[in-house]
């Protein structure tokens, strides 16, 4: 055994497992559910079991919902059930948000009920203290001789896009897509969900882990890896429980996908307030981060950045190598990437003779002849689309970031605006929207022309707004996939420093894929 895994092993406590393929099957009931009981319903606004059964309703979950309540015959227009043995049929999955002390009951009944999955919201067990430990254990047992799984408790919820379902008391409108987000805390999950939302980036599964009495991190991140459609995994974790079922199950998944991860508590003060949050011990930073190296799991320092290279990853290809090729419309720009590039341990090959040689017939006889391939302020969408292409197909590059030949509109209209006030008169709406179409008709082409040469070549494309007022997000060309499109150039040069941290790590093991 090497010392990182008796290190391991002297930090984490593992807990009695079921049998891994009933394990898998029962966590499967959380994320696919075809019934749902919501013990705790109610129509009380800014209840917990207000916020659930309405975010599950509105959310648009097409399987039977059951609400239980002892005090109600209809809840939000449905029948309520005194208890979830009342309910008449089978359930799939039980969701609890009642007080800690009835916890126990409720499990007891599940059990008898056959339910084989659970969700708690309830809080007040290992995270307040000793008896709430104690709690937690009684209901972890209930539920291992039960052979019932549950997330939890003192959890914010789960989402299952793929199958309509927000089991969270947020009412957060993820889009369907390749990131699956684990995070140990609900708030920052939360978060990163509406982050990657405005972002573009598709959210196809999310677990808030809670205290983790039963199901893992470990647990988590071994079923969304088995899922195809997950493409990466995005990690919050403040300490492990199983420490090493955590390893062999990241070091299965990061060989097909990226796993990306933030470890918090990095200081003394983020270890206490780990602890005080969901009992979590938080373990020496050091060794999860050796952890991480080990495992091939990418790491990073704040849960933006966390969105930014997770999101990044679920939609565009990882780069060959550490070297970029940048086209920029104004020389600042370039100074500026080509420093923060060198500085991430990127190389920026200098242009071939032959590429010097066709610009030179296209570019003003000042423009510098180097990458960065300063566009001396041309805005010819299709010497931009040339130039392009000549990134994409050269062999010396792996990765393209352009910088400000996209995000014009916000420009164009400001300078209606300005036109307007001058004139003391609106502009003819035709005009304006003859305007704003062709800029757009514009932007799209250079988009289109990108996403088309990233599927082609394998090679990830990133544009840099020209204005700082565009949204971040991904712009999906049907035919051809996603454009990650920034704010700033450092976001597209951290993004394309971690993926050649995982690029690296698939090398060492002789793995060649695009993703």
């Amino acid at each position: 055994m090497s010392i990182l895994h008796c290190i391991v092993a002297a930090i984490c406590v593992e807990t009695p497992l079921m049998d891994k393929k009933d394990k898998m099957k029962y966590i499967d009931r959380i994320f696919f559910p075809r019934s749902i009981a919501i013990i705790g319903a109610s129509e009380v606004p800014g209840k917990w079991g207000f916020l659930l059964t309405s975010n599950i309703l509105g959310g648009g979950y097409e399987g039977d919902v059951f609400p239980v309540n002892p005090k109600k015959d209809k809840i939000m227009g449905l029948n309520a059930y005194p208890s979830i043995k009342d309910i008449p049929g089978e359930v799939d999955l039980a969701i609890i948000a009642i007080p800690a002390r009835l916890v126990p009951d409720a499990f007891r009944d599940c059990v008898a009920k056959g339910i084989h999955a659970a969700m708690v919201i309830t809080s007040g067990f290992r995270e307040t203290g000793e008896e709430g430990a104690r709690l937690q254990s009684v209901i972890t047992n209930i539920a291992e001789q039960g052979d019932m799984v549950f997330v939890g408790p003192n959890t914010m919820g789960t989402v299952s896009t793929f199958h309509n379902l927000i089991s969270m008391g947020v009412p957060l409108s993820p889009m369907p897509g390749g990131l699956a987000v684990i995070s140990q805390s609900g708030n920052i999950g939360n978060q990163m969900i509406d982050w990657a939302t405005h972002k573009g980036f598709g959210v196809g599964f999310y677990a808030g882990t809670g205290n983790e009495a039963m199901l893992k991190t470990s647990d988590l991140l071994e079923y969304f890896g088995s899922k195809e459609e997950v493409k990466a995994l995005a990690l919050y974790i403040e300490g492990l429980d199983d420490g090493r079922g955590f390893m062999d199950a990241a070091r299965r998944i990061t060989k097909a996908k990226p796993v990306i991860a933030l470890k918090a508590g990095a200081t003394s003060s983020g270890s206490k307030a780990a602890k005080s949050h969901t009992g979590s011990m938080a373990g020496s930073f050091e060794v999860f981060s050796a952890m991480f190296k080990q495992a091939g799991i990418v790491q990073v320092d704040t849960p933006s950045e966390l969105v930014n290279v997770a999101g990044a990853m679920s939609n565009i290809p990882v780069p060959r190598g550490n070297r970029v090729g940048i086209m920029t419309l104004g020389g600042g720009w370039g100074v500026v990437t080509a420093d923060e590039c060198e500085k991430s341990g990127l190389y920026l090959p200098p242009l071939s003779e032959e590429i010097i040689g066709d610009l030179d017939k296209r570019l003003p006889g000042y423009w510098n002849r180097t990458n960065p391939i300063d566009t001396v302020g041309e805005t010819d969408i299709e010497l931009q689309v040339h130039i392009l292409n000549i990134l994409a197909h050269w062999d010396a590059v792996d990765s393209i970031i352009a910088l400000g030949m996209v995000g014009r509109e916000v420009y164009l209209a400001n300078s209606i605006k300005y036109h307007e006030r001058v004139s003391g008169k609106k502009m003819d709406p035709d005009v304006v929207d003859a305007l704003m179409r062709k800029y757009h008709n514009v932007e799209m082409r250079f988009f289109t022309e990108a996403a088309r040469l990233q599927s082609e070549t394998s090679k990830p494309i990133i544009a840099v707004s020209l204005s700082g007022g565009s949204t971040e997000t991904i712009v999906r060309i049907k035919e051809h996939g996603n454009v990650l499109f920034l704010s700033t150039p450092e976001q597209a040069v951290n993004i394309i420093k971690h993926m050649y941290v995982y690029r690296k790590y698939l090398d060492g093991y002789g793995i060649r894929v695009s993703r």
